[in-house]
């Protein structure tokens, strides 16, 4: 079976999600709330982490196994006029999830040691910025190219 579709599909429903769960925490421990809500966006946040990880390894699986989603890794038109935008901005979107990771994980490290590096804790900031930007135009990709098909629609229709 093809998990490619789903998981994509999962992986954009968790975003939302796991914003609003973030949202709704820094406001509820903004106001002096109970401090476990700030568990709360773990588990979207596990959920995107995990399905971020598989579409990140999957077009790589596939093209050195030679497979159908070796295609999808890198698609044929990503030369033309039409799609090199959008090629980028979601490599850009894949290299700083692995950006994002790795930067957290620097952070646990000099969190916890005997005297801990403070200003290290800002560093995923920067790759996290990058992911909510393009992982914002990605979201908007396809209502945008919708929106353009059923404008040339329209005119098309419409006498000159």
């Amino acid at each position: 079976m093809n998990w490619n579709g789903p998981i994509r599909r999962t992986h954009r429903t968790l975003v939302p999600i796991f914003t609003a769960t973030l949202v709704i925490t820094v406001v509820v421990l903004a106001v002096q709330g109970p401090e476990w809500v700030s568990y709360l966006p773990l588990p979207p946040l596990a959920f995107l982490f995990l399905s971020g990880v598989y579409l990140f390894v999957r077009p790589l699986v596939a093209a050195r196994r030679g497979g159908a989603a070796a295609d999808s890794a890198r698609p044929a038109d990503a030369g033309s006029p039409g799609r090199p935008a959008a090629y980028r901005v979601r490599q850009l979107h894949r290299w700083s999830a692995v950006a994002f990771t790795l930067t957290v994980l620097v952070t646990i490290v000099a969190l916890s040691l005997p005297e801990p590096i403070i200003w290290v804790s800002y560093l995923p900031l920067i790759p996290l910025a990058l992911l909510f930007f393009s992982g914002l135009y990605q979201f908007a990709l396809p209502y945008l190219g919708a929106r353009r098909r059923s404008a040339e629609v329209t005119a098309r229709r419409t006498p000159a």
